[in-house]
């Protein structure tokens, strides 16, 4: 397979230098793309300045002119390269470059083989997981999964993880919801293309060799966060819970949205349980995406109530 087939955008906030390293990392890739979009979201134009030596037919910059977060950012790339006529796109944001330099080598001698299978791929991906409709749980795949299939089936990759599409969604209108913002974007974006009748797939032996790097090998074991009781992670919250809401929703997935808001009003008193102070910025949090929810009030929310001083 050749590499004129694939293209990748990388979405970008005012991290000139981290940016940098990750653009260096995908050019070094012994499999490189053959096109690389920087979609950059940034106020300023710092990065439009320390890329501008790096402009080329192979190369191409664009400013937004707003902050249209994550979710935005992945809609103009995914829009873009399809118009350009690529039939793959991988799809990376500036603070999660690939692991390595032959990820994309390996990436595209399994999507061959995917493709010899006469598999409909929608998205492939180095790690995933799987999603409830009643719960709304999201869960990583375990060691044991892993081990059945060499390209175990998921309900959704996320977008750090190399989430590579297939443009042929894109050409069904299959984009995510720029509304959002920010938060479980991609997992808006997965749901519409396994609706669509395409498979989303993880390549299992990269996802297992991680985890044996970082000594993860029990069986059962799956990667697990939360950041219920973490004061630098409110806002994320906050976008995670306004996001979750809107997707269970337009989704039909009415037991989900309502165990959603049942455990957002539970975390408003829970959240009391690690201080005063946490406990009122969490309430404000939770009350502030419920509201935003209801009213349609989407995009980028820098201070919901109480929250000052953060920014995605």
């Amino acid at each position: 397979m050749e590499n004129q087939a694939f293209a990748a955008f990388v979405i970008t906030y005012e991290r000139t230098d981290i940016l940098l390293e990750t653009i260096n990392i995908i050019r070094n890739q012994t499999f490189p793309p053959a096109y690389v979009l920087i979609v950059d979201n940034s106020v300023s134009k710092g990065t439009e300045k320390a890329i501008e030596s790096l402009i080329s037919p192979k190369f191409e910059y664009f400013r937004v002119g707003y902050n249209s977060g994550p979710a935005g950012g992945a809609k103009i790339g995914l829009q873009r390269i399809c118009e350009l006529g690529f039939k793959w796109v991988y799809w990376g944001d500036d603070n999660d470059p690939p692991r390595d330099l032959d990820v994309f080598r390996e990436m595209f001698l399994s999507i061959k083989e995917i493709e010899g299978r006469g598999i409909k791929l929608g998205i492939f991906g180095g790690k995933g997981g799987t999603f409830n409709k009643y719960s709304g749980r999201i869960k990583a795949l375990t060691n044991k999964e892993l081990k059945k299939e060499k390209f175990a089936k998921a309900d959704f990759v996320p977008g750090g993880h190399t989430l590579i599409a297939n443009t042929e969604v894109v050409k069904k209108g299959l984009l995510p919801n720029d509304k959002l913002f920010f938060g479980f974007e991609d997992l808006d974006f997965s749901l519409k293309v396994k609706k669509a009748g395409f498979e989303i797939l993880v390549h299992s032996d990269s996802w297992l060799r991680a985890r044996t790097k970082h000594n993860d090998l029990a069986e059962n074991y799956r990667w697990r966060n939360t950041s219920f009781g973490k004061s630098e992670l409110l806002l994320r919250e906050f976008y995670s819970t306004r996001s979750l809401l809107d997707i269970f929703y337009k989704n039909k997935f009415y037991f989900a949205f309502g165990y959603l808001l049942f455990k957002s009003i539970g975390k408003m008193l829970l959240g009391f349980r690690h201080g005063g102070g946490y406990g009122k910025k969490l309430l404000s949090t939770q009350f502030a995406a419920i509201r935003s929810f209801i009213r349609s009030d989407f995009g980028k929310e820098q201070d919901p109530f109480s929250l000052k001083g953060k920014s995605l």
